[in-house]
């Protein structure tokens, strides 16, 4: 795998040395330098050194002068190089493979500073002066998206979420799961009533994710039985076309397990279920390919059976002639077949990757968990012990006031009972002068 590399033709240099960092550093950089400059990331996924249509991209737009010029006005820039082949690939490539839904090479994502996309393209153009054109208009999403929820915030009810909603639905609509947590909760704070429909729709959406995964993972390890009890038990609270989709499960198992009868029927019950949904209108096609594959699983059984012996061109010409064409026939199927599986293989092996992502991502925050928990016990313990200390604090402090008021209405006590004592006195004193006045009277 080639070196990844940054283009440092943004006005906050990215250092040289960037290409020898992993990827997720690179891009955590790149945010750094965004959020410092004020401008958005742009994130290019490409393959110049073993796919022409990049190699071709990068020297007609984004080596170009021009380009460089006026894409650091407004961006970070950071080059991706992904390899041929995913066994090539750094491990940190496969997760932001899955973190920005890219498919394509070349392709670019646009994010603010904080990592939240906001515009996806694997469009090229063929000069600087149409990309950046193109790029210009991907840009104004991102502008239009925050005049949006400023205006959103604003409001309130029903009325902010109509406007948050219609803001989110201006972007990729398989970011806002991941990216738009935040919104997604204030919608459903104003919209209590669930009357734009949004958020449970973006909720069914992960939740078919999650079941396609769940069910590519089984057939991934053939557990056909696993699946047609799965199908039948989630279906049953099912309806319509949902009940339709998770019964399409239990026909691919059947088939799988060459269960063909089996599948017929039940791909006829699958029709009744919702007739004029397209799994319904497709469901009288879909039997019949089952019944020609048992056709023709039977015929190669037979043929198993009884060989039949190479004749000699000059004697039967017309018979080995409708051999061959049925051979022809038998090998246009199995090499169909063989398509249909790599595809199917592709799937299952993106499948797991992606729960392989989830099951990783949850470690990691389970163990920061652990550690915030750790951590809390100890603040817990010492605020505990500082509490008991300033507890102690303060009841001496307490104690401390309660004597000094005590000894100071002793003493206003004291001096109140000198008063009166002084006054008994002074009386005693005018009592004993009148005594001896009456006495001399006599």
């Amino acid at each position: 795998m080639k070196p990844l590399s940054v283009f440092a033709s943004t006005l906050i240099a990215i250092p040289f040395l960037l290409h020898a960092k992993a990827p997720k550093e690179l891009l955590k950089e790149a945010q750094a330098n965004a959020a410092q400059s004020k401008k958005d990331v742009l994130m290019i996924f490409s393959g110049s050194g073993w796919h022409p249509r990049s190699k071709s991209f990068e020297e007609k737009v984004l080596k170009t002068d021009p380009f460089k010029k006026a894409m650091g006005k407004d961006f970070v820039q950071v080059l991706f190089e992904v390899p041929r082949t995913r066994d090539e690939a750094h491990e940190q490539i496969l997760e932001l493979e899955q973190d920005y839904h890219f498919k394509t090479i070349p392709s670019v994502v646009l994010t603010d500073f904080k990592g939240r996309p906001y515009a996806y393209s694997s469009e090229t153009r063929e000069n600087a002066a149409e990309y950046l054109k193109h790029l210009g208009e991907m840009h104004q999403v991102r502008v239009d998206r925050d005049k949006a929820f400023a205006a959103a915030f604003e409001e309130k009810d029903l009325k902010r979420a109509e406007l948050y909603v219609n803001a989110l639905k201006a972007l990729p609509q398989n970011f806002i799961r991941d990216y738009y947590a935040p919104e997604l909760t204030l919608i459903a704070e104003a919209d209590k009533d669930g009357k734009t429909g949004y958020v449970a729709e973006i909720k069914k959406a992960e939740a078919l994710k999650q079941e396609k995964a769940r069910y590519n993972m089984m057939f991934r390890d053939k557990k056909y039985d696993d699946i047609i009890k799965a199908s039948k038990k989630d279906g049953e609270n099912l309806k319509g076309e949902d009940a339709q989709r998770i019964q399409m499960y239990e026909v691919q198992a059947l088939y799988s397990l060459k269960k063909y009868d089996e599948a017929v029927t039940a791909i006829g019950a699958m029709k009744k279920l919702a007739p004029e949904s397209e799994l319904g209108k497709q469901a009288d096609k879909f039997s019949e390919q089952i019944k020609g594959a048992k056709t023709r699983a039977a015929k190669i059984k037979e043929m198993a059976k009884n060989p039949k012996p190479r004749k000699p061109i000059v004697s039967k010409p017309v018979a080995i002639v409708t051999d061959i064409n049925e051979l022809k026939k038998d090998a246009k199927t199995a090499e169909e077949d063989l398509v249909k599986a790599i595809a199917t293989e592709k799937d299952l092996q993106k499948a797991k990757s992606e729960v392989d992502q989830k099951i990783k991502t949850a470690e990691v925050a389970l163990n920061a968990l652990r550690e915030a928990g750790k951590k809390a016990d100890t603040v817990l313990k010492n605020a505990v012990t500082e509490r008991e200390k300033l507890a102690r604090k303060a009841q001496a402090m307490k104690d401390v006031v309660e004597n000094h008021e005590a000894m100071e209405k002793r003493k206003r006590d004291i001096s109140e009972l000198e008063k009166r004592a002084s006054a008994l006195q002074k009386q005693a004193d005018d009592l004993r002068k009148q005594a001896d006045k009456i006495k001399k009277g006599k």
